[in-house]
């Protein structure tokens, strides 16, 4: 994996994994910022041609939201996440339910700021436990480049509309979410010949996370009439995987639709008018295809000083996936 962001990604998470677990058995565990310039710094080390890094003015506020933007462009083109790190605590879980005001969580921070900025919400989880599958006998399997290792669970990637969904319920379901999450390598899978995928195939790789979790938000409401009804409702195909997860055979149908019910019903309060109008804005980045990119971003690239989109982002990493090898 030599050369290849892939390659790169893989190996800071196994990194991260052993990093974190030491930490842990020590009693001092880094912070997610740490995790995140360590990641960032070695990424730009091993791809400074293809990867620019543009860190912003941070303070405490900011490294408390929105960690980084990530651009991927190609020609003038390209489609941003808005991400938000999240490290395991000594058992595994996450603190989903912080409020950085006092007010709202900051998970709605996330998706608002990302709505605004014209990305898409993810976040990334720095671990140090790997976990079961949802059925056993299927195990994860490995890229292009390799078999799978345990070490590539240190930095995994999900939809911020997974955590969303457990967080509307009366408490926050890991499992829920670590089932949901992939590792980050897995956008960038580029194969064993080429430098890096097509701009189309890792955007299709990030819209299917947020296509998947958006189709399980909006079927809680089924999904809440009655458990003799959960049988019949069509979650196997939110999770087809045809944008090229390598491990689609991951679920099974009849066993993960049960699992969902008991999960994510915990709760179903009727939508607000700003649910409402965000559930919108959220299907239209659903059909979204790649766009030009914005002029802020651009003029990054071109190595202009980078301009926050707002107060909680610390930083954007450029990805340009229309490098071609000299």
């Amino acid at each position: 994996m030599v050369g290849s962001l892939c390659g790169t990604l893989a190996r800071r998470a196994e990194l991260t994994f052993e990093a974190l677990a030491a930490e842990h058995r020590k009693g001092w565990p880094s912070s997610e910022v740490t995790h995140t310039e360590e990641n960032l710094r070695a990424i730009d080390r091993a791809h400074g041609d293809r990867v620019a890094i543009r860190p912003f003015t941070s303070d405490e506020e900011r490294s408390n939201g929105a960690d980084w933007e990530w651009w991927f462009h190609s020609g003038g083109v390209g489609f941003g996440m808005r991400v938000q790190a999240k490290r395991a605590n000594r058992n595994g879980g996450y603190d989903l339910r912080y409020r950085p005001d006092g007010d709202k969580y900051q998970n709605d921070l996330l998706i608002e700021d990302a709505m605004k900025a014209g990305c898409i919400p993810a976040y990334v989880f720095y671990n140090h436990l790997n976990w079961p599958q949802i059925r056993p006998g299927r195990p994860w399997v490995g890229c292009d480049h390799g078999p799978f290792s345990e070490g590539q669970l240190g930095c995994t990637i999900a939809s911020a509309l997974v955590v969303r969904q457990t967080l509307r319920g009366a408490r926050v379901s890991t499992r829920y979410v670590k089932h949901r999450s992939r590792p980050w390598n897995r956008i960038l899978c580029d194969g064993s010949e080429a430098s890096a995928p097509s701009l189309e195939v890792a955007y299709g790789r990030v819209l299917s996370l947020h296509q998947t979790a958006l189709a399980e938000l909006e079927e809680k409401a089924e999904l809440s009439k009655a458990p003799s009804e959960v049988a019949t409702l069509p979650i196997g195909s939110a999770r087809s995987n045809e944008l090229g997860w390598v491990d689609r055979h991951q679920y099974d149908g009849d066993e993960d639709r049960r699992w969902a019910y008991r999960e994510t019903t915990r709760s179903a309060a009727p939508l607000s008018p700003s649910e409402r109008a965000l559930r919108e804005q959220l299907r239209e980045m659903a059909d979204r295809p790649v766009r030009r990119l914005p002029q802020r971003v651009r003029a990054m690239i071109r190595g202009a000083e980078g301009e926050p989109a707002d107060e909680r982002v610390a930083g954007a990493v450029l990805v340009n996936l229309g490098f071609i090898e000299p």
